[in-house]
């Protein structure tokens, strides 16, 4: 059975970053609730978007240590085009998400790798570890055969539906849902690292992004 471990505290509510009509707001925690504008489709690119100028490449492929790094990465680019591409499913029995813009393509960072594996400070935690300064944090400690972390955060908004409202331009609020895959998708998160540590038949995974 896995377990996601997660602290939310509504006392803490502010605003974050914004960005023309597109925006996620988090709150402060360890993971983090987002409200998302989900306005006009955009196709993902590894360009320029509407404005927003993706950061170079930073680490080299030797660096990484994560043996699952790309498919990570491509995962998540997936449902980010589903949801610039008004295709993705919104729970199980409601209308799709609203199209998105203003999206910017996941790459993978080695600077946040290492701060993920510095977190786990050579134990196998069971419990979240601390995320540093302006990043988020994911986390599950499960057995080795369950199922595959970044597919259990990106899959709840295909089990728990965000609530929509009548007028299709309208803010979408996650309100507490599915904390993982709002900020896993967030637009303006260019980065990721991860680091997994082996517990006796458990096992320990934690992400980071690069927005607070």
């Amino acid at each position: 059975m896995s377990q996601l471990v997660g602290n939310f505290n509504s006392a803490n509510l502010h605003n974050g970053p914004t960005f023309k009509r597109v925006s996620l707001f988090p709150f402060s925690g360890f993971m983090h609730c987002v409200l998302l504008f989900l306005v006009a489709v955009l196709p993902l690119s590894t360009a320029l978007h509407q404005g927003r100028v993706k950061p170079p490449a930073e680490c080299e492929a030797t660096e990484i240590k994560f043996p699952r790094h790309d498919e990570y990465v491509k995962k998540i680019n997936k449902y980010r085009k589903l949801m610039i591409e008004g295709n993705q499913r919104n729970g199980q029995r409601f209308r799709n998400l609203p199209m998105g813009e203003n999206v910017l393509e996941m790459e993978w960072s080695c600077d946040l790798e290492k701060k993920a594996i510095a977190a786990f400070d050579n134990t196998c935690p069971t419990q979240p570890p601390g995320a540093p300064t302006n990043t988020t944090g994911f986390f599950v400690y499960q057995n080795e055969t369950d199922e595959d972390p970044m597919d259990l955060w990106l899959s709840e908004i295909n089990r728990t539906h965000l609530d929509l409202h009548e007028h299709p331009e309208a803010p979408v609020r996650c309100h507490g849902k599915n904390p993982n895959y709002c900020n896993l998708v967030r637009y303006d998160a260019a980065r990721i690292g991860c680091a997994e540590k082996d517990c006796s038949g458990k096992k320990s995974t934690f992400c980071l992004i690069d927005r607070p």
